[in-house]
């Protein structure tokens, strides 16, 4: 317990240290806010599409008869996809463009939603690995098209 309080403390000082050194001016315009306010919902949807699914997804698997070893393997495809994605993930947005990255992400997100319906193997570990790569645009994508606008 002490050790999280250090911790918090040394992440608080380091914050505020920060801050105080920064000098960056924050874009104003009218449009700019546009922009944020509609990145922001959208970001917000997709960010809690994505931490609602995680929960229930082992008791999805699970009432379908697979077993904790199929279940472990599934679970493996999705991160081992979004491990091997992400590292390319940044490339990508930059040769497709980033909103077109995030529209991407939409889409591939879509498709690992769908396969959820199913009790095929084969198909609940397509929509694993779509849903891999698609966390990885999540979490690279959405915030380099804020930063570049």
């Amino acid at each position: 317990m002490a050790g999280l309080l250090i911790s918090f403390v040394l992440t608080l000082g380091l914050t505020i240290s920060a801050r105080r050194g920064s000098q960056s001016v924050k874009p104003s315009s009218v449009d700019f806010k546009r922009f944020q306010q509609g990145f922001l919902t959208v970001y917000y949807i997709a960010m809690t599409a994505d931490w609602l699914q995680g929960p229930y997804v082992y008791a999805l698997y699970s009432s379908y008869g697979f077993s904790k070893h199929d279940i472990a393997v599934l679970f493996i495809g999705g991160f081992g996809a979004s491990m091997v994605f992400g590292t390319f993930v940044g490339i990508l947005s930059d040769k497709l463009g980033r909103k077109r990255s995030c529209i991407a992400y939409c889409v591939l997100y879509i498709i690992s939603c769908c396969t959820k319906h199913a009790k095929d193997y084969n198909t609940l570990m397509l929509g694993r690995v779509t849903g891999g790569i698609a966390t990885s645009l999540l979490f690279s994508a959405f915030e380099s098209w804020m930063v570049c606008e």
